[in-house]
């Protein structure tokens, strides 16, 4: 370790605190010495929100320490039983943990939270107030009072936006002392400069294409920021600057701002939202994807726009202005020319290409980069040879993404070829991808001008449902038939989809040419392919070239793996500047030369100059903030006085009942993925997790609550999935209670102004809920703007009411006689249910008989009727997929497959899911056998995975 990461690491030991450190200057490191540090003696440690990845980059870095591995921090996930976690918990070690799990442990007493030695807490920019970090947090700190708390992260951005974030993040970890280390303290400037850096700075200019598109479209950018500032003078535009929108984080920010009023924005003003994020990805592709590629994109931007008779859809203005016509025009000059453009005639013919069509030639622009990679491992070439055999002259190139490595991989192995031939193979498969295009438009034309429009409430009828329920925070928020989903998103997707298909095979085919060219290469890629080599032999080091794509966590393992003598740096990225920088400080006598390769005056090079100039101003802001902010006390849970329940008096009397203890809400399993737990708690309220059959919170015996977020409520009401639930709670609770719950970041409406309609439709969200109340009497709907106000109505709801009992919740609605702590695989029992002819009494006679969803859609009718009935076995016989309609399913693709010459036909979402699932030997959309039993649900929902149905 450098002298500056000594300090640091001693700093954290001797006191709690929040680490924010400049990425790149080893925070990795630094937390696998803290690790390495509890490995020894009897320690509890506990480390919160890191994901499977980093738990393994972690593990491996210790066991290089030299830790044993028994020693090494173990993982804790779903499919660990509550027995076994609390047997690991006893026995003290280093756990890695979810935080869903992790609380509920807590809550239930399974760990011994007196005993924890710490906590520590990793990625802490992603921490906030009434989150499940800090429900943890609380719990520990309330019964644990001299366990630490150290929290880590590298992204001092995170922590200076909005209101005093640093302060209330410290609040949400329970801290009072914050470490800022930048680039530009002392100890570490004085570190890094010791030794002197051999950096050639490479300014490529682009091309005059590439000039010109870059010109247009920001050109297009400022005309639309121009239109949404104009169209919206109520909003405050300060942040919505050309230098903000070349950012990623541009696109939350324009969300942050319009989110609260987005129900009363005109459909313009949401076009030019789209439009903003479109155009900054286009100005990414433009210098990171090839000619060919990056055509295709905007030849799908186009197609996405592309007119529509039978359904009014809004389109791009952009691409009706002269900077749009010329971006496109220049982008497809690029690839190809046609008849009638000025550089036809003075461009040479091509060869006859069969799979080409007429009249084009062909021009492939490389991108300039590539030529000058060329020049550069030419010029590594000729000084290797004057080297040292022993010191070798390994190369690494770093570029953004897997996609460039791919084609790196292939430049660089076909350095010797006159023509890219591998942008032949792209453009051929460009203009069959086109081709296929046309076909979806006119398939798409077909079905709009088949399909009957309904427009009255006695004609209209729902469409069928294409996907299943969504439980919880799901972002699908439109389902079918919503008058908001229009044919060109429709469209837009199916484009997108064939293009990533078209990509993917793109890799096959390379990956196939290559392995003969491999072999007398020396060559690494980035690749997570586990095919062990047939024999194992010394690779010269002089003969290496790896190429990477940039992974923050991975970028020491990187260099330390590979001591590369030569450092291409394809693409910029600042923290792994910093992290070569900390690489030569470490190795002083390793002579490592850098290249760094940059486009002269592009959106490129000012994305990474406002980087580091972001980046130097966050820790300006946090400096100031750290003098002047109020140090947070800590914040001890509100505690509730004794409550006195006063029945009326004319029952009994009016006799006085005193609550002795605090107030109890049952909470399901699955409810731990929202925010309201944390905050129920906070409130003095104990929360009671468990496996609830029927309800999502249960606030007393008569009262039970299903909570549906808009996205969630959306999915339910099109799957039927609501209706059955509404059905369960009637049956076993007095109050049935629908909480539709809306995030407090934005607008509280179910539909914007611009879908309101003068008619009533059945297919209308709101149609739907009046239809489920008349069905339900006793049901009872509760609007809630936010999970705070949530909260609040469930203290309303609780007043006067008797505590719920968890084990009476946890038999309601299970089959008598069975096991209530039982806890089946919940994922397909939804699929299930959602199914016509299943209901609430017959479908744990099916999981009893029936091993899984495929086995299900094989069995024949008289089969089903066998379990569950004649009428109700001959609903679900027809919804479900027979053998031969798969057969011919199956038959059918393959002829289509053949026809367009595709390894898949781009069919609809259900379709693909579909047969993906029935030709799989096993259930992988789903997880395992529904009568797999876990003692804990800890399994995450799959989306769409309704894909046994037809």
């Amino acid at each position: 370790m450098l002298e500056f990461q000594r300090q640091i690491l001693t700093e954290i030991v001797s006191e709690d605190g929040l680490l924010i450190m400049s990425p790149g200057l080893g925070l990795f490191e630094i937390l696998c010495n803290l690790i390495q540090i509890y490995t020894g003696g009897n320690h509890f440690v506990l480390v919160v929100n890191i994901s499977q990845d980093e738990h393994e980059l972690i593990q491996r870095q210790l066991v290089a320490k030299g830790v044993p591995y028994e020693q090494t921090i173990k993982h804790i996930e779903y499919n660990t039983s509550a027995e076994q976690r609390g047997l690991m918990y006893r026995q003290s070690g280093i756990f890695s943990v979810t935080s869903r799990i992790l609380a509920v442990d807590m809550l239930l007493k399974r760990i011994p939270t007196s005993l924890i030695s710490g906590i520590i807490v990793c990625n802490a920019h992603t921490v906030k107030p009434d989150s499940m970090i800090q429900l943890i947090l609380r719990i520990f700190r309330e019964e644990n009072e001299q366990g630490f708390i150290k929290a880590f992260s590298d992204r001092p951005e995170s922590f200076v936006t909005g209101f005093a974030p640093l302060q209330n993040t410290m609040k949400a970890l329970f801290l009072r002392k914050v470490h800022l280390w930048p680039r530009f303290q002392l100890t570490v400037s004085e570190n890094l400069s010791k030794v002197d850096g051999n950096v050639i700075e490479l300014r490529q200019p682009m091309t005059e294409a590439m000039d010109t598109i870059q010109q247009c479209l920001v050109e297009c950018m400022e005309a639309t920021l121009a239109e949404l500032r104009r169209t919206n003078p109520h909003v405050d535009v300060g942040e919505f600057t050309i230098e903000n929108s070349f950012f990623k984080s541009f696109d939350v920010i324009v969300r942050r701002q319009l989110d609260p009023m987005w129900h009363r924005l005109s459909p313009a003003s949401k076009q030019l939202v789209d439009d903003l994020k479109i155009l900054r990805q286009l100005l990414g592709y433009l210098t990171a994807y090839d000619c060919v590629t990056f055509y295709s994109f905007m030849e799908t931007v186009i197609a996405a726009n592309a007119p529509n008779d039978i359904r009014q859809t809004r389109q791009s203005q952009w691409l009706f202005t002269d900077a749009g016509n010329r971006a496109v025009a220049e982008a497809r000059k690029r690839v190809y020319l046609k008849k009638g453009d000025p550089e036809y005639d003075e461009t040479p013919a091509s060869a006859e290409d069969p799979e080409l069509p007429s009249h084009i030639k062909l021009v492939l622009e490389e991108q300039p980069k590539w030529n000058l990679l060329n020049s550069i491992l030419r010029e590594i070439e000729h000084e290797s040879l004057g080297l040292n055999r022993g010191e070798g002259a390994a190369v690494l190139i770093m570029v953004s993404e897997r996609r460039t490595c791919r084609q790196l991989q292939e430049y660089i192995t076909r350095l010797n070829d006159q023509a890219p031939s591998f942008l032949k193979s792209l453009a051929h498969r460009f203009f069959k991808w086109r081709s296929t295009i046309h076909q979806m438009q006119v398939a798409a034309s077909t079905r709009q001008n088949t399909t009957p429009q309904s427009t009255n409430i006695t004609r209209g009828r729902p469409p069928p449902n294409k996907r299943r329920r969504v439980r919880g925070g799901s972002t699908a928020a439109a389902g079918p038939g919503r008058e908001g989903t229009s044919l060109a998103d429709t469209f837009s997707n199916d484009v997108i989809q064939v293009t990533s298909i078209l990509d993917d095979e793109e890799e096959k085919e390379e990956i196939e040419e290559e392995e003969g060219e491999m072999s007398q290469m020396n060559f690494r890629i980035d690749d997570t392919s586990d095919d062990i080599l047939p024999t194992f032999e010394e690779i010269p080091k002089n003969s290496i070239i790896t190429i990477q794509s940039y992974d923050d966590d991975l970028h020491e393992q990187i260099l330390e793996d590979t001591q590369p003598r030569f450092i291409i740096m394809f693409d910029p990225n600042p923290a792994f500047v910093r992290q070569v920088e900390v690489y030569r400080a470490k190795h002083p006598t390793i002579d490592v030369r850098v290249y760094f390769m940059l486009y002269e005056n592009s959106v490129e090079e000012q994305n990474y100059l406002s980087l580091i100039k972001k980046e130097k101003e966050s820790f300006e802001k946090l400096i100031h903030e750290k003098s002047v902010m109020a140090i947070p006390l800590p914040e001890k849970r509100k505690e509730r006085e004794i409550e006195v329940i006063r029945p009326s008096t004319r029952i009994a009397g009016g006799q006085v009942k005193v609550a002795t203890g605090p107030k109890v809400i049952i909470v399901d399993m699955r409810e731990f993925r929202n925010v309201l737990p944390p905050i129920l708690y906070a409130r003095g309220i104990k929360i009671e997790p468990c496996t609830l059959q029927v309800g999502d919170f249960v606030l007393s015996p008569d009262i039970c609550v299903e909570r549906k977020s808009i996205s969630d409520l959306i999915q339910s009401l099109n799957s039927g999935r609501l209706y059955t639930q509404c059905e369960n709670m009637s049956m076993y609770y007095k109050t049935p209670v629908l909480l539709i719950e809306f995030d407090e970041n934005k607008s509280f409406s179910l539909q914007g102004v611009s879908d309101l309609r003068e008619s009533i439709r059945l297919q209308d969200i709101s149609s739907k809920l009046v239809v489920l109340t008349l069905a339900f009497p006793k049901l009872r709907i509760i609007w809630s703007p936010s999970p705070h106000e949530t909260a609040t109505i469930f203290e309303d709801l609780k007043s006067n009411q008797e505590e719920p009992n968890m084990e009476k919740a946890a038999s309601i609605g299970a089959e008598e006689g069975e096991d209530g702590e039982t806890v089946y695989n919940m994922t397909p029992q939804d699929v299930l249910r959602s199914m016509p002819g299943v209901n609430s009494k017959n479908y744990k006679a099916i999981i009893s008989k029936v091993n899984n969803l495929e086995e299900l859609a094989s069995m024949n009718q008289k089969e089903i009727s066998k379990i569950i009935g004649e009428e109700c076995g001959s609903k679900l016989y027809n919804f479900l997929l027979s053998e031969a309609k798969l057969k011919k399913l199956l038959e059918l693709n393959v002829q289509l497959k053949q026809q367009l010459d595709l390894p898949r036909v781009p069919v609809s979402e259900a379709s693909k899911s579909l047969i993906d699932f029935c030709q799989s030997t096993t259930d992988l959309m789903i997880p395992s056998i529904w009568g797999n039993k876990h003692p804990d649900p800890f399994v995450e929902p799959v989306n769409g995975c309704g894909c046994a149905m037809m």
